[in-house]
């Protein structure tokens, strides 16, 4: 009974209904359309023993076994992001530091590997400049110690989608909030049009006012 008269109260005022959910469709696809697409792409490094602790079993033990421990990671993420690494990043490609370019560098949980993301506008600057960070950071652990080496594992690629906006989730969202807005307005529309229970209906009102004269 109550999903019958739900339905008869939607179609009474699809109208309101219909352009709740076009509005919040059509705002989607403008919002949407109208941000910058940000590509995304990352570069993996992997940490280990230099190959020069080889001939010393000792130390390439106390190395392995220091590797266990995240600090040594996590020090060599850290150097990835530092603005200096960045910026000889960008002056290995020759372009001046653009400030809509983000690095994040992290090491992947539980293991000893550096995944160093870039993110920015353009999809092959994106690429070309997370392997600079990558080239930058290893040429830095390499002047820095000689008892652990970065090496790289995966390259960055040049992404074909964008990270942000997700159209296809942005859409839908659209969608959803339309139909929630277009129920509540189409029901609050009733509830106001509707007559007050409490007031007094029109042949009541007149039969009584006939009783008194």
């Amino acid at each position: 009974m109550e999903l019958k008269r739900g339905i008869k109260v939607l179609w009474k005022w699809k109208w309101l209904f219909l352009l709740a959910l076009i509005t919040a469709i059509g705002s989607t696809i403008f919002f949407t359309f109208t941000q910058v697409p940000i590509y995304e792409t990352s570069v993996r490094l992997v940490v280990s023993p230099s190959s020069s602790l080889a001939e010393d079993l000792n130390d390439l033990r106390s190395a392995v076994t220091a590797l266990s421990a995240p600090v040594v990671a996590n020090t060599y993420a850290e150097i990835a992001q530092t603005p200096a690494i960045i910026e000889k990043a960008w002056g290995q490609l020759n372009i001046k530091p653009k400030i809509n370019y983000t690095v994040v560098s992290t090491v992947i949980q539980e293991t000893i590997i550096v995944n160093i993301i870039v993110s920015g506008p353009d999809p092959k600057l994106s690429q070309s400049l997370a392997n600079a960070i990558s080239d930058q950071t290893i040429k830095y652990v390499e002047g820095l110690t000689t008892v652990y080496s970065l090496t790289t594992l995966n390259p960055a690629v040049a992404p074909i989608l964008p990270a942000r906006p997700n159209y296809q989730f942005n859409l839908v969202m659209g969608i959803v909030l339309g139909l929630i807005a277009g129920v509540l307005l189409a029901f609050m529309a009733e509830y106001l049009t509707a007559p007050s229970l409490g007031a007094p209906s029109v042949d009541y009102a007149t039969q009584v006012s006939s009783t008194n004269i």
